[in-house]
Protein backbone atom coordinates (compact mmCIF):
# COMPACT_ATOMS: atom_id res chain seq x y z
CA UNK A 1 0.00 0.00 0.00
CA UNK A 2 1.04 3.66 -0.02
CA UNK A 3 0.35 6.93 1.97
CA UNK A 4 -3.19 8.48 1.85
CA UNK A 5 -4.17 9.94 -1.66
CA UNK A 6 -6.80 12.56 -1.99
CA UNK A 7 -9.58 12.71 -4.12
CA UNK A 8 -10.75 16.03 -5.66
CA UNK A 9 -12.90 16.53 -2.64
CA UNK A 10 -10.18 16.49 -0.52
CA UNK A 11 -10.98 13.19 1.59
CA UNK A 12 -8.72 10.05 1.58
CA UNK A 13 -9.26 7.73 -1.21
CA UNK A 14 -6.52 5.12 0.51
CA UNK A 15 -5.59 5.46 3.75
CA UNK A 16 -2.55 3.94 5.20
CA UNK A 17 -2.68 1.81 8.34
CA UNK A 18 0.73 1.20 10.07
CA UNK A 19 1.52 -2.52 9.94
CA UNK A 20 4.80 -4.48 11.50
CA UNK A 21 8.28 -3.39 10.51
CA UNK A 22 7.03 -0.25 8.87
CA UNK A 23 9.80 2.49 9.27
CA UNK A 24 8.50 6.04 10.50
CA UNK A 25 9.78 9.04 11.08
CA UNK A 26 8.77 10.77 14.40
CA UNK A 27 9.36 14.79 14.39
CA UNK A 28 8.41 16.54 17.90
CA UNK A 29 8.45 20.09 17.37
CA UNK A 30 11.16 21.64 19.10
CA UNK A 31 12.10 18.53 20.59
CA UNK A 32 15.31 17.38 18.41
CA UNK A 33 16.40 14.88 20.83
CA UNK A 34 13.05 13.03 20.64
CA UNK A 35 12.80 13.70 16.85
CA UNK A 36 13.91 10.16 15.20
CA UNK A 37 12.92 7.30 12.36
CA UNK A 38 11.75 4.06 14.44
CA UNK A 39 10.99 0.49 12.87
CA UNK A 40 7.77 -1.08 13.97
CA UNK A 41 8.40 -4.45 15.92
CA UNK A 42 6.78 -7.75 14.13
CA UNK A 43 3.58 -6.92 15.99
CA UNK A 44 3.42 -3.18 15.27
CA UNK A 45 4.93 -1.69 18.72
CA UNK A 46 7.10 1.69 18.23
CA UNK A 47 9.45 1.85 20.68
CA UNK A 48 9.31 6.00 21.46
CA UNK A 49 11.56 8.87 23.77
CA UNK A 50 10.08 8.74 27.01
CA UNK A 51 6.88 6.57 26.89
CA UNK A 52 8.26 3.56 25.64
CA UNK A 53 6.69 1.07 24.11
CA UNK A 54 3.41 2.02 22.12
CA UNK A 55 1.16 0.11 19.34
CA UNK A 56 0.79 1.73 16.37
CA UNK A 57 0.12 -1.01 14.16
CA UNK A 58 -3.80 -1.02 12.54
CA UNK A 59 -3.38 2.83 13.28
CA UNK A 60 -3.57 5.27 10.12
CA UNK A 61 -0.53 7.72 10.65
CA UNK A 62 -3.07 10.94 11.61
CA UNK A 63 -4.20 8.33 14.20
CA UNK A 64 -0.57 7.44 15.13
CA UNK A 65 0.05 11.35 15.73
CA UNK A 66 -3.48 11.42 17.80
CA UNK A 67 -2.18 8.60 19.71
CA UNK A 68 1.33 9.99 20.66
CA UNK A 69 0.50 13.28 21.16
CA UNK A 70 -2.17 12.15 23.68
CA UNK A 71 0.40 10.07 25.43
CA UNK A 72 3.25 13.07 25.79
CA UNK A 73 1.08 15.50 26.77
CA UNK A 74 0.91 16.16 30.35
CA UNK A 75 3.52 14.55 31.89
CA UNK A 76 6.04 15.22 29.31
CA UNK A 77 5.27 18.05 27.13
CA UNK A 78 2.91 20.74 27.85
CA UNK A 79 1.49 21.30 24.62
CA UNK A 80 3.40 18.75 21.64
CA UNK A 81 3.11 19.07 18.21
CA UNK A 82 3.85 15.45 17.04
CA UNK A 83 3.88 14.29 12.97
CA UNK A 84 4.41 10.80 11.89
CA UNK A 85 5.42 10.21 8.40
CA UNK A 86 6.16 6.59 6.57
CA UNK A 87 9.93 6.25 5.68
CA UNK A 88 9.11 3.07 4.09
CA UNK A 89 6.61 0.51 4.09
CA UNK A 90 7.58 -3.00 4.86
CA UNK A 91 6.41 -5.70 2.66
CA UNK A 92 2.74 -7.50 3.26
CA UNK A 93 3.63 -11.12 4.89
CA UNK A 94 2.41 -14.12 6.19
CA UNK A 95 3.81 -16.27 8.56
CA UNK A 96 3.53 -20.34 8.02
CA UNK A 97 4.48 -22.07 10.98
CA UNK A 98 4.57 -25.50 12.34
CA UNK A 99 4.73 -28.74 9.92
CA UNK A 100 6.18 -27.40 6.73
CA UNK A 101 9.66 -27.88 5.70
CA UNK A 102 11.03 -24.54 6.02
CA UNK A 103 8.79 -22.45 8.32
CA UNK A 104 8.73 -18.77 7.98
CA UNK A 105 7.55 -15.32 6.85
CA UNK A 106 5.92 -15.49 3.38
CA UNK A 107 5.88 -12.41 1.46
CA UNK A 108 2.33 -11.56 -0.85
CA UNK A 109 3.64 -10.07 -4.34
CA UNK A 110 2.51 -6.89 -4.59
CA UNK A 111 -0.47 -5.92 -6.77
CA UNK A 112 -1.80 -9.65 -5.95
CA UNK A 113 -3.10 -12.01 -3.62
CA UNK A 114 -1.63 -14.86 -1.62
CA UNK A 115 -3.80 -17.83 -0.81
CA UNK A 116 -3.52 -20.82 1.37
CA UNK A 117 -1.83 -23.76 -1.08
CA UNK A 118 0.17 -20.82 -2.54
CA UNK A 119 1.75 -20.16 0.96
CA UNK A 120 2.50 -23.46 1.95
CA UNK A 121 3.79 -24.65 -1.42
CA UNK A 122 6.63 -21.32 -1.15
CA UNK A 123 7.57 -22.75 2.05
CA UNK A 124 8.51 -26.00 0.50
CA UNK A 125 5.28 -27.78 1.59
CA UNK A 126 3.88 -30.31 4.00
CA UNK A 127 6.80 -31.80 6.52
CA UNK A 128 6.35 -35.76 6.34
CA UNK A 129 5.07 -35.08 10.11
CA UNK A 130 2.00 -32.90 9.24
CA UNK A 131 -1.47 -33.35 9.72
CA UNK A 132 -2.50 -32.11 6.29
CA UNK A 133 -6.15 -32.34 8.11
CA UNK A 134 -6.31 -29.86 10.61
CA UNK A 135 -4.26 -26.74 9.35
CA UNK A 136 -5.05 -23.52 11.30
CA UNK A 137 -5.38 -19.80 10.02
CA UNK A 138 -4.95 -17.32 12.40
CA UNK A 139 -6.40 -13.96 11.01
CA UNK A 140 -6.72 -11.32 13.95
CA UNK A 141 -8.90 -12.77 16.69
CA UNK A 142 -10.12 -15.34 14.44
CA UNK A 143 -9.43 -18.76 13.92
CA UNK A 144 -10.59 -21.40 11.16
CA UNK A 145 -9.11 -24.72 10.08
CA UNK A 146 -8.85 -26.35 6.83
CA UNK A 147 -8.13 -29.59 5.58
CA UNK A 148 -5.46 -29.04 3.23
CA UNK A 149 -6.65 -32.11 0.32
CA UNK A 150 -10.08 -30.37 0.15
CA UNK A 151 -8.49 -26.66 -0.34
CA UNK A 152 -6.70 -28.51 -3.06
CA UNK A 153 -9.19 -30.00 -4.87
CA UNK A 154 -10.26 -28.64 -8.59
CA UNK A 155 -12.67 -26.03 -7.94
CA UNK A 156 -12.61 -24.92 -4.36
CA UNK A 157 -12.78 -21.29 -3.86
CA UNK A 158 -9.14 -20.15 -2.56
CA UNK A 159 -8.61 -19.63 1.13
CA UNK A 160 -6.77 -15.77 0.10
CA UNK A 161 -4.54 -14.63 2.97
CA UNK A 162 -3.80 -10.95 4.57
CA UNK A 163 -0.94 -9.94 5.91
CA UNK A 164 -0.21 -10.29 9.12
CA UNK A 165 -2.17 -13.67 9.12
CA UNK A 166 -0.71 -16.88 10.73
CA UNK A 167 -0.72 -20.22 8.88
CA UNK A 168 -0.22 -23.05 11.39
CA UNK A 169 0.18 -26.42 10.40
CA UNK A 170 -0.47 -28.69 13.30
CA UNK A 171 1.55 -32.07 13.76
CA UNK A 172 0.46 -35.12 13.13
CA UNK A 173 -0.67 -36.66 16.20
CA UNK A 174 0.18 -40.31 15.25
CA UNK A 175 4.03 -39.28 14.77
CA UNK A 176 6.42 -41.37 16.98
CA UNK A 177 3.79 -43.54 18.09
CA UNK A 178 3.77 -47.28 18.67
CA UNK A 179 2.34 -50.47 19.50
CA UNK A 180 3.67 -53.36 20.94
CA UNK A 181 3.27 -56.69 19.50
CA UNK A 182 4.36 -59.68 21.90
CA UNK A 183 3.84 -63.63 21.36
CA UNK A 184 3.76 -66.19 18.49
CA UNK A 185 4.44 -63.67 15.48
CA UNK A 186 7.38 -63.87 13.69
CA UNK A 187 8.45 -60.24 14.38
CA UNK A 188 7.59 -59.45 17.62
CA UNK A 189 8.43 -55.40 19.11
CA UNK A 190 6.92 -52.68 18.25
CA UNK A 191 5.63 -51.71 15.44
CA UNK A 192 5.48 -47.78 13.93
CA UNK A 193 1.55 -46.45 14.33
CA UNK A 194 0.16 -45.81 10.79
CA UNK A 195 -0.16 -41.73 10.44
CA UNK A 196 -3.67 -42.04 9.25
CA UNK A 197 -4.45 -43.19 12.66
CA UNK A 198 -6.22 -46.34 11.76
CA UNK A 199 -5.01 -50.23 12.89
CA UNK A 200 -6.84 -53.10 13.31
CA UNK A 201 -5.34 -56.18 14.78
CA UNK A 202 -5.14 -58.54 12.13
CA UNK A 203 -3.03 -55.67 9.63
CA UNK A 204 -1.02 -55.30 13.10
CA UNK A 205 -0.28 -59.15 13.12
CA UNK A 206 0.54 -58.58 9.45
CA UNK A 207 2.74 -55.77 10.34
CA UNK A 208 4.43 -58.09 12.56
CA UNK A 209 5.03 -61.17 9.63
CA UNK A 210 1.98 -63.23 10.70
CA UNK A 211 1.68 -65.91 13.40
CA UNK A 212 4.14 -68.67 14.05
CA UNK A 213 2.73 -72.38 13.53
CA UNK A 214 2.41 -72.63 17.58
CA UNK A 215 0.19 -69.30 18.12
CA UNK A 216 -3.12 -69.83 19.59
CA UNK A 217 -5.24 -66.82 17.70
CA UNK A 218 -7.97 -67.74 19.42
CA UNK A 219 -6.72 -66.60 22.79
CA UNK A 220 -5.35 -63.50 21.49
CA UNK A 221 -5.27 -60.18 24.24
CA UNK A 222 -4.67 -56.77 23.88
CA UNK A 223 -4.08 -54.68 26.92
CA UNK A 224 -5.02 -50.84 27.46
CA UNK A 225 -4.49 -48.53 29.70
CA UNK A 226 -3.93 -51.05 32.49
CA UNK A 227 -7.48 -53.26 31.34
CA UNK A 228 -6.84 -56.46 28.95
CA UNK A 229 -9.35 -57.70 26.23
CA UNK A 230 -9.62 -60.88 24.92
CA UNK A 231 -10.80 -62.69 21.76
CA UNK A 232 -10.49 -64.84 18.76
CA UNK A 233 -8.68 -63.38 15.87
CA UNK A 234 -11.55 -64.88 14.00
CA UNK A 235 -13.99 -62.61 15.38
CA UNK A 236 -11.93 -59.56 16.61
CA UNK A 237 -9.82 -59.28 13.28
CA UNK A 238 -11.33 -55.69 12.90
CA UNK A 239 -11.08 -54.39 16.35
CA UNK A 240 -9.19 -50.82 16.86
CA UNK A 241 -5.84 -50.67 17.73
CA UNK A 242 -4.75 -47.72 19.31
CA UNK A 243 -0.99 -46.18 20.55
CA UNK A 244 0.47 -47.91 23.38
CA UNK A 245 -1.89 -50.78 23.19
CA UNK A 246 0.12 -54.10 23.76
CA UNK A 247 -0.62 -57.02 21.59
CA UNK A 248 -0.08 -60.71 22.59
CA UNK A 249 -0.71 -63.60 20.81
CA UNK A 250 0.01 -66.50 22.55
CA UNK A 251 1.16 -69.71 22.35
CA UNK A 252 -1.13 -72.53 22.17
CA UNK A 253 -1.81 -74.54 25.10
CA UNK A 254 -1.76 -77.81 22.67
CA UNK A 255 1.82 -77.76 21.76
CA UNK A 256 4.11 -80.26 22.82
CA UNK A 257 0.39 -82.25 23.56
CA UNK A 258 -0.19 -85.98 22.78
CA UNK A 259 -2.61 -88.94 22.64
CA UNK A 260 -1.10 -92.72 22.90
CA UNK A 261 -2.50 -95.08 19.97
CA UNK A 262 -2.27 -98.54 21.19
CA UNK A 263 -3.08 -101.70 19.54
CA UNK A 264 -4.26 -102.78 15.93
CA UNK A 265 -2.62 -99.56 13.58
CA UNK A 266 -0.01 -99.22 11.75
CA UNK A 267 2.35 -97.09 14.12
CA UNK A 268 1.49 -97.20 17.62
CA UNK A 269 2.73 -95.07 19.97
CA UNK A 270 1.72 -91.11 20.41
CA UNK A 271 0.32 -88.72 18.15
CA UNK A 272 1.26 -85.04 18.30
CA UNK A 273 -1.94 -83.27 19.11
CA UNK A 274 -3.07 -80.56 16.24
CA UNK A 275 -2.08 -76.87 17.63
CA UNK A 276 -6.15 -75.69 16.63
CA UNK A 277 -6.56 -78.12 19.66
CA UNK A 278 -9.09 -80.65 17.67
CA UNK A 279 -8.57 -83.79 16.64
CA UNK A 280 -11.47 -86.63 16.33
CA UNK A 281 -10.72 -90.00 16.67
CA UNK A 282 -10.60 -91.43 12.77
CA UNK A 283 -8.38 -88.55 12.38
CA UNK A 284 -6.36 -90.11 15.08
CA UNK A 285 -6.05 -93.44 13.44
CA UNK A 286 -5.32 -92.14 10.21
CA UNK A 287 -2.10 -90.31 11.62
CA UNK A 288 -1.56 -93.62 13.21
CA UNK A 289 -0.72 -94.75 9.82
CA UNK A 290 -4.50 -96.25 9.85
CA UNK A 291 -5.76 -99.54 10.68
CA UNK A 292 -3.98 -102.83 10.89
CA UNK A 293 -5.59 -105.96 9.17
CA UNK A 294 -6.70 -107.50 12.37
CA UNK A 295 -8.24 -104.26 14.03
CA UNK A 296 -11.16 -105.15 15.33
CA UNK A 297 -13.11 -101.59 14.15
CA UNK A 298 -16.49 -101.94 16.59
CA UNK A 299 -14.39 -102.63 19.66
CA UNK A 300 -12.20 -99.51 19.55
CA UNK A 301 -11.88 -97.78 22.91
CA UNK A 302 -10.73 -94.22 24.16
CA UNK A 303 -9.48 -94.22 27.87
CA UNK A 304 -9.78 -90.95 29.43
CA UNK A 305 -7.80 -89.99 33.24
CA UNK A 306 -10.54 -87.74 35.01
CA UNK A 307 -10.64 -86.21 38.98
CA UNK A 308 -12.82 -89.22 39.40
CA UNK A 309 -10.75 -91.99 37.97
CA UNK A 310 -10.10 -93.41 34.70
CA UNK A 311 -12.96 -93.17 32.19
CA UNK A 312 -13.46 -95.75 29.44
CA UNK A 313 -15.66 -95.05 26.53
CA UNK A 314 -15.92 -98.08 23.43
CA UNK A 315 -17.27 -97.05 20.06
CA UNK A 316 -18.02 -98.82 16.98
CA UNK A 317 -15.56 -97.03 14.42
CA UNK A 318 -17.49 -98.62 11.77
CA UNK A 319 -20.44 -96.90 12.35
CA UNK A 320 -18.48 -93.39 12.59
CA UNK A 321 -16.99 -93.89 9.24
CA UNK A 322 -20.51 -94.47 7.69
CA UNK A 323 -21.64 -91.51 9.76
CA UNK A 324 -24.27 -93.16 11.59
CA UNK A 325 -22.68 -91.72 14.74
CA UNK A 326 -21.13 -88.93 15.20
CA UNK A 327 -17.14 -88.26 15.79
CA UNK A 328 -15.71 -88.24 19.07
CA UNK A 329 -13.51 -85.74 19.51
CA UNK A 330 -10.21 -86.18 21.76
CA UNK A 331 -8.25 -84.53 24.43
CA UNK A 332 -5.01 -84.54 25.12
CA UNK A 333 -3.59 -87.40 27.20
CA UNK A 334 -6.38 -89.90 25.91
CA UNK A 335 -5.19 -93.37 25.09
CA UNK A 336 -7.08 -94.87 22.07
CA UNK A 337 -6.71 -98.74 21.78
CA UNK A 338 -7.65 -101.26 19.24
CA UNK A 339 -7.95 -104.52 19.90
CA UNK A 340 -7.05 -107.50 17.75
CA UNK A 341 -10.01 -109.22 15.85
CA UNK A 342 -10.90 -112.27 17.02
CA UNK A 343 -12.31 -114.99 14.37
Amino acid sequence: MSPAVFDSGGQAADVYLLKGNDKIRLNVFGEPDMSREVQLTVTGEASLPLIGSVKLGGLSLLDAEAKITELYKGDYLISPQVSVNLMNAADEQVMVMGAVLKPGPVTIPANTSLDLVSAINTVGGLAPHAYPERIEVVSGDKSQFYDFEKVTLAGTNPVVLKHGDIVNVATNPYVNKHVTILGEVEMAGQLIFPRTGELDIETAIGMAKGLTEEADPERITLKRAGKIYSGALSTQARAKVMPGDIITVPKSRFVDKYITMLGEVAKPGQVEFPIDGRLDLLTAVSLAGGFDRLANKKKVTVSRQTAGGTQVVEFDVTDMEEGKIKLHYLMPGDSVNVPVRRF
